[in-house]
C-alpha cells in the first residue's frame, strides 16, 4: 500500500509520505475516438464517436460492432506503447474513456452484466496491469458522460449536453462511477478519478443546452454533478484522489471544505501560449495554497508548459500520445497518416484491416522533438520513489 496516493496539504504523497508529481501523457483516441485525431471518417466538430457507433450498429450485428472496436483498441495502444511512455520518464497515464465502453445506452444498461466480461472493465483492468508492470500510475478520465457533458464532439456526443438536466443520464453516470470505485478502491496503481472531462465546453455552439461556460450558472450546474459523483464514490469506501476540472479556469471550482470534499486534486486544461500558460499555472498554484488541494494540468500542448508546471509542483499530462489526420499544432509523440475507416461504406473486412496492425505505433512517425522534450523534463525531475 506504500504506492497508494493521497493529498496532504496541497501535495500528492505516497504511503511513505514522499511527494509525487504525476508526469505523463494522455492515451487519447484509444477508448473514445475523436475524428480529428483518429482514423475514422467524419468532419472535425461535426462528427462524434456516437455517430460512428450508431452507423455501425445499423450496418452490422452488435457482436460484429464489438469485434470492430476490440480490434481497434487492441492495436491503437499496445504494451509497446506503455513501455515507450515509461522510457520517456513518465510515471502516469491519463486514460480517457466514455460510458459506451461499458453501457449499451444512456439508461445505464451494462453491455455485459458480469463486469469481469464487460469490455470497458476489461480495458481498465488491462491498463492497470500494464501500469503495474512498468511501475506507473493511471488516472481514469470519464471523457464522455451519458447525454454528453458539453456540446463538443470530444465527449462522444455532438451538440447535446443533456447530462445536467437529465436525471436518467446522471443516474447512469453515478452507476458507472460506483462500479469503478467498488472494483478498484484498493488498487494503488490508480492515482485518481477524473470525474468528467471538460464540462460545458460549449463555445462556438448554439442550441438549447449550449450554456455559457463563463457564467456562474454553468459552474453551479457542473459543481452539482461533481458533488453528486464524489459523494457516491466516497459512500463505497473508496479513498482515492478525486480530480475535478474547472471550466477552463480553476477558479470556477468551489471551496472543497465547504462542499465536504476530501483528498482532492483540482485540474484545468491549458491550450495557451507561454504568457497565458504562465498566468493560469500561477492561478492554479494560488488555488492549491488557498484550498489545500493538489494541482494538475490534465491536457496541454505547449512544450514550455512542462517546466512551468514543475516550477509550481503541479502534476501534468500532455495531449496526446499519438494521432492521425491532422498534425497542425498538436502535441503528438507519434503521428501517422493511416487510411480512415468510412463507417458508412467500408465492408466489415475492410474496417478490420484498416483498424488492425496498420494503426499500431510502429507504423507511425516519431515526433523526436516532442519525445525528447518530455523525456528531458520528466527524467530530470522524476522521483525514483514515484515508481514501483
Amino acid at each position: 500500500m506504500n504506492r497508494f496516493l493521497t493529498v496532504v496539504g496541497n501535495k500528492v504523497v505516497n504511503g511513505l509520505g514522499e511527494e509525487i508529481i504525476l508526469r505523463g501523457v494522455n492515451l487519447g483516441g484509444w477508448l473514445i475516438q475523436e475524428s480529428w485525431m483518429c482514423p475514422v471518417s467524419g468532419e472535425d466538430r461535426k462528427w462524434a464517436n456516437l455517430d460512428t457507433l450508431n452507423v455501425l450498429e445499423k450496418r452490422f450485428t452488435k457482436e460484429e460492432v464489438q469485434e470492430i472496436f476490440d480490434i481497434y483498441q487492441d492495436h491503437w495502444i499496445t504494451e509497446t506503447d506503455i513501455k515507450n511512455i515509461f522510457e520517456m520518464g513518465c510515471n502516469a497515464l491519463r486514460v480517457p474513456f466514455w460510458y459506451r465502453n461499458f453501457m449499451k445506452d444512456e439508461e445505464g444498461t451494462w453491455i455485459h452484466e458480469n463486469l469481469d466480461e464487460n469490455p470497458g472493465f476489461k480495458r481498465l483492468d488491462w491498463i492497470i496491469q500494464m501500469a503495474e508492470k512498468y511501475g506507473m500510475y493511471v488516472i481514469f478520465d470519464l471523457h464522455g458522460c451519458p447525454g454528453g457533458q458539453s456540446m463538443d464532439h470530444c465527449c462522444g456526443t455532438l451538440a447535446q449536453n443533456r447530462l445536467f438536466t437529465s436525471a436518467v443520464c446522471q443516474e447512469a453516470m453515478k452507476k458507472l462511477w460506483v462500479a469503478i470505485a467498488n472494483r478498484y478502491k484498493y488498487t494503488s496503481t490508480v492515482a485518481a478519478y477524473d470525474i468528467m472531462n471538460e464540462p460545458q465546453n460549449n463555445t462556438g455552439y448554439e442550441g438549447e443546452y449550449s450554456y455559457n461556460p463563463w457564467k456562474q450558472e454553468s459552474w453551479n450546474m457542473t459543481n452539482q454533478i461533481y458533488d453528486s459523483m464524489i459523494k457516491a464514490i466516497r459512500e463505497t469506501g473508496d479513498n482515492h484522489i478525486i480530480t475535478v476540472e474547472g471550466i477552463w479556469r480553476v477558479s470556477n471550482l468551489p471551496d472543497p471544505g465547504e462542499m465536504g470534499w476530501t483528498n482532492m486534486m483540482y485540474q484545468t486544461h491549458l491550450y495557451d501560449d507561454d504568457q497565458g500558460f504562465k498566468l493560469w499555472v500561477e492561478d492554479m498554484a494560488a488555488t492549491m495554497s488557498k484550498y489545500g488541494v493538489a494541482g494538475y494540468i490534465g491536457e496541454f500542448q505547449n512544450l514550455n508548459g512542462i517546466q512551468m508546471c514543475e516550477e509550481n509542483n503541479i502534476s501534468w499530462s500532455t495531449w496526446s500520445y499519438k494521432g492521425t489526420n491532422n498534425d497542425i499544432g498538436t502535441f503528438f509523440c507519434y503521428f501517422g497518416n493511416t487510411p480512415r475507416v468510412d463507417v458508412e461504406k467500408d465492408s466489415l473486412d475492410v474496417i478490420k484491416l484498416k483498424w488492425g496492425e496498420k494503426i499500431e505505433t510502429k507504423n507511425f512517425d516519431e515526433k523526436s522533438k516532442v519525445i525528447e522534450y518530455i523525456k528531458s523534463s520528466a527524467l530530470k525531475n522524476l522521483n525514483p520513489c514515484s515508481r514501483g
